[in-house]
C-alpha cells in the first residue's frame, strides 16, 4: 500500500509554532510587569540579606557572651567573689535568653553564697531554678539553696530543698542526703537523723563521707548499724568435763 502523504496547507505554514508563541508571551509579560518583578526580586534579596546579617550578629553576640561568662568564671575561681558577682549579674541582665545568661544567674548565687550574702544568694538560686530545665544544674541549685536556708536558720525550707536535690539524683545526691540528715538532727529529731545516716551508709557503702557519717552517728549516741544488725558476740566456751 503506497504511503500516505499529508499535505501541509499554506495557512498552517503561516501559523507560529508553540515555542515561538511561548517566548513571545514571556517577553510580553516581562515588558508589562518589569517594575513589579524588580520590586519582588529586591524584596527577596533584602530578606536574604536580613537573615544573613541577623545570623552573623547573633553569632557575634554568642561569642561575646561566652567571653564575658569565661571572664566572670575566672574571677569566681580566683575567689574574686565581688567582681564575679557583678559580672554574672550584668551578663544575666543583658542576655536572659541565652544559655550563658541563665547560667550566670546560678553562678551569681554561688558568688553571693561565698560572700555570705544569703538573701541575695537565695533569690538568685530561686530565680535560676524557676527557669532551668537541665536536671544536673537544677539539682545543684537546690542543694545550694538548702545550704542557704540552713545558714539562715530556716530549717523547714532547708530540708525541703535538700530532699528535692536528693530525689533528682546525680552527683549531688550524697551531699543532699547528708544535708537532710544533718537538718533533722538540728530540728531535734535524732531518731529520724539516725535512720537517715544509716540509710546513707547502706546506699553509699564506699562514700568518702563514711567516716563523717559514723562520727555524726556517734554524736547522736548511735552506731552505724541497728542493734538487730550488729554482730552477736560468740558464746563463751564451756569447760570440758575432762578438765575437772
Amino acid at each position: 500500500m503506497p504511503p500516505t502523504h499529508y499535505k501541509i496547507k499554506r495557512k498552517e505554514l503561516k501559523q507560529p509554532d508553540e515555542f515561538v508563541t511561548f517566548v513571545g508571551s514571556v517577553r510580553d509579560f516581562l515588558a508589562d510587569n518589569w517594575r513589579q518583578l524588580l520590586i519582588s526580586a529586591g524584596i527577596v534579596l533584602a530578606g536574604c540579606l536580613i537573615v544573613i546579617a541577623t545570623f552573623a550578629y547573633e553569632r557575634s553576640r554568642d561569642r561575646a557572651a561566652g567571653e564575658r561568662f569565661s571572664n566572670a568564671l575566672a574571677a569566681l575561681n580566683s575567689r574574686q567573689y565581688k567582681a564575679a558577682e557583678e559580672q554574672f549579674l550584668k551578663l544575666a541582665a543583658d542576655e536572659p535568653n541565652r544559655r550563658v545568661g541563665r547560667l550566670a544567674r546560678f553562678y551569681a548565687g554561688t558568688a553571693y553564697l561565698a560572700l555570705n550574702e544569703l538573701p541575695h544568694a537565695r533569690d538568685s538560686f530561686i530565680a535560676f531554678i524557676a527557669n532551668e530545665h537541665d536536671p544536673a544544674f537544677n539539682s545543684l541549685a537546690r542543694l545550694d539553696l538548702g545550704v542557704v536556708y540552713e545558714r539562715m536558720g530556716d530549717l523547714d525550707k532547708a530540708i525541703g530543698a535538700y530532699k528535692q536535690a536528693a530525689m533528682a539524683g546525680g552527683l549531688e545526691q550524697p551531699d543532699a542526703e547528708l544535708g537532710a540528715a544533718r537538718v533533722l538532727a538540728k530540728q531535734g529529731h535524732p531518731d529520724a537523723a539516725i535512720a537517715a545516716y544509716r540509710e546513707f551508709l547502706i546506699a553509699h557503702p564506699y562514700a568518702r563521707e563514711r567516716d563523717e557519717v559514723t562520727e555524726s552517728l556517734a554524736m547522736l549516741g548511735a552506731s552505724p548499724l541497728e542493734a538487730s544488725e550488729a554482730p552477736k558476740p560468740a558464746a563463751s566456751a564451756q569447760p570440758s568435763p575432762a578438765a575437772h
